[in-house]
């Protein structure tokens, strides 16, 4: 695995299937692209609503409120300020089945920043759907030549992502992300009166805070 060359970089974009999946995937890079003075959009493109659809005590709206806060919270530790935060409030779990206008509005919203010279999306190999689509979406937002890095949140279990591009990945601080990653209560227990809510089981937690961030370019 190559070491992460983040030079040259002025303003990289970082696109989010989910609240939490710029945490998960780009935490330690987003942050070291901060610290060097990079400007970085965030766009989290589902509405997060359902990973508890049967909580009464956090009905969807509730839970779309909870989950952007979330958000701002865990970029805020990574000095990305609020501003550069975008929610596209897609439907979470249905992004197959987007009208054309749906489609047509998130290119839009992904193409109506200034063009980034860095992009951080999810894989197409990734196993949950909705990263599958962003990834497409995003191939089909911003040109060729801008450079991809592309992250797995969920890795697939009939393939491995390493066979379909070069690797590279960037060492952090494995507390510093966790203590990110716990600022999302919505998806680390907090909410307790749905049994089929989704829940990072503490094993989830340690994988994805490992101490270096890979992807595939």
């Amino acid at each position: 695995m190559r070491a992460l060359n983040l030079d040259g970089v002025h303003h990289a974009v970082v696109v989010a299937p989910h609240s939490d999946d710029e945490t998960i995937g780009a935490f330690f890079t987003i942050s070291t692209l901060r610290r060097r003075g990079v400007r970085v959009d965030v766009i989290v493109v589902t509405d997060g609503s359902a990973s508890h659809r049967n909580s009464r005590a956090y009905p969807k709206q509730k839970l779309v409120v909870l989950r952007q806060a979330e958000t701002l919270s865990a970029m805020q530790l990574a000095g990305v300020p609020p501003a550069h935060v975008t929610f596209l409030g897609l439907p979470d779990g249905g992004l197959r089945d987007l009208t054309m206008e749906e489609e047509y509005n998130a290119l839009g919203c992904f193409r109506a920043r200034p063009q980034p010279d860095l992009l951080i999306v999810p894989s197409e190999h990734d196993d949950h759907p909705d990263h599958r689509t962003v990834a497409g979406l995003c191939d089909r937002s911003w040109p060729t030549a801008i450079r991809r890095l592309r992250y797995v949140v969920w890795p697939s279990q009939r393939s491995s992502v390493n066979t379909f591009g070069g690797e590279t990945g960037l060492y952090g601080s494995a507390a510093a992300k966790r203590a990110a990653l716990r600022r999302y209560r919505s998806q680390t227990g907090l909410i307790q009166d749905d049994p089929d809510g989704f829940c990072l089981t503490p094993e989830m937690i340690a994988r994805m805070c490992q101490p270096c961030e890979r992807f595939t370019c």
